[in-house]
């Protein structure tokens, strides 16, 4: 635990500080429900269908912006079963999401990027702090990031025990607004060229392969019924991608969240 803490500590303060004045700040809580394939889980035994909560804060002004999300998963524990003690699902996972997109000042839309995301649980704990340069454009009408850079890993899980830079990352959002309630959102975060020894922790179950690279991929719609209320139906898809080890798994996310 005293590991885990000396990694989660620095990263939600660094990642949470003040950057002073910000001409937008707002705070969103979702809660919802995680559904996978059965597929999905009979390839990767260690999921199963949870629940989700989160808070996330959004700070921006002109020097950039910040964005910090707590997440907890499997809050009740409905997810627990019997084989799920041995593999390492039963219990309350928690994670943080951080990125800080800074601006270079250098050329109009590039950006200073720290891309964090860390979990923990009983069973271990992973941190993959992504850093290099993102890019803002617009591209008819679509809100597009691009970044790209290296990927500093810390890991006890799975049988992997590193900490270092391993490989690289690469992160692009895109996001459009059909009308003023209406909107959609791609993203896709990969892995590539994971260090050996990271890549212990995404042995597949069923080839015993070690994974070099991963994914998660999802599409978001989202209808805003209020100014404040928002429902939305993520499709989601991870491979090698954290808890996801065995073949692609397919999920759908169903959630409502509240702004202010």
């Amino acid at each position: 635990m005293n590991k885990i803490l000396k990694i989660a500590i620095p990263t939600v303060l660094a990642c949470a500080c003040s950057f002073g004045a910000a001409a937008k700040d707002f705070t969103t809580i979702t809660a919802g429900y995680i559904f996978h394939t059965e597929d999905s889980l009979d390839d990767n035994k260690n999921q199963f269908d949870r629940s989700l909560l989160t808070v996330a804060n959004v700070r921006a002004g002109t020097w950039g912006r910040v964005i910090t999300v707590g997440i907890v998963e499997n809050l009740e524990q409905s997810a627990s079963a019997p084989k799920a003690t041995a593999l390492g699902e039963a219990w309350t996972t928690f994670k943080f999401a951080g990125v800080a997109h800074i601006k270079t000042g250098f050329a109009p839309g590039l950006n200073y990027m720290v891309d964090e995301f860390f979990w923990a649980n009983t069973n271990g704990y992973e941190s993959n702090m992504k850093l290099g340069l993102s890019y803002d454009l617009n591209l008819g009408g679509i809100k597009t990031n691009v970044g790209a850079g290296a990927n500093y890993v810390s890991i006890d899980n799975a049988g992997a025990d590193f900490t270092g830079f391993s490989g690289y990352a690469l992160n692009v959002s895109m996001q459009y607004p059909f009308t003023d309630n209406i909107s959609v959102k791609a993203r896709y975060f990969g892995v590539f060229d994971r260090d050996s020894d990271h890549a212990k922790g995404y042995t597949d179950k069923i080839t015993g392969d070690q994974d070099s690279s991963g994914y998660l991929a999802d599409i978001t719609l989202k209808y805003k019924l209020t100014k404040s209320f928002a429902a939305c139906l993520t499709l989601r898809q991870a491979d090698s991608w954290y808890g996801y080890k065995t073949s692609a798994a397919n999920m759908a996310l169903v959630t409502a969240s509240y702004t202010f």
